[in-house]
């Protein structure tokens, strides 16, 4: 949590106030992001221990999920209400349709927004915390993000939303 909210002066057992955005971002960056002293992010200690004995095609889901993550800002190219979009990572301009219902009627063609895909079983999906919308980029932006060189994650896109 230090790390995350750039607190550090938060002492282990100290209390922070925040919201729910804040709370969903830490839990994905957490899972998929922050690496533990053993070298590994604890979605992929949780693979590697299998701590709840889970079957072999149960582990297979998240062995999915590890392996098929992306994070980025990902532009709405194509909307099916009720179905799925399709959307192209402006950092990379990887293309991919993924299944999602509630977004298709929150979003239309050009919107932006940071977000986590995913494999789920055959086909990928919006993964993680809530999607952090922001208004339609100009090219100039959109290029800018193209030359970014650092990988994106849920921790850069909360210092961005509250402004640090």
């Amino acid at each position: 949590m230090q790390e995350f909210f750039n607190r550090p002066d938060l002492d282990v057992g100290g209390s922070l106030e925040t919201n729910d955005k804040s709370e969903g971002l830490f839990n994905e960056w957490f899972l998929y992001d922050f690496v533990l002293s053993n070298d590994k992010t604890p979605l992929a200690n949780f693979i590697n221990e299998n701590p709840l004995g889970l079957s072999k095609n149960k582990m297979t889901f998240y062995q999915n999920l590890l392996r098929s993550h992306e994070y980025g800002l990902f532009e709405v190219l194509r909307v099916e209400i009720d179905r799925g979009l399709t959307l192209r990572n402006l950092q990379t301009g990887g293309e991919v349709y993924v299944y999602e219902r509630k977004l298709t009627s929150q979003v239309e063609p050009g919107s932006v927004f940071f977000g986590r895909i995913g494999i789920v079983d055959d086909h990928y999906e919006i993964i993680g915390a809530d999607s952090f919308s922001i208004e339609a980029l100009d090219e100039r932006v959109k290029k800018h993000f193209q030359r970014m060189k650092f990988k994106l994650t849920p921790k850069i896109t909360h210092d961005i939303w509250s402004g640090r």
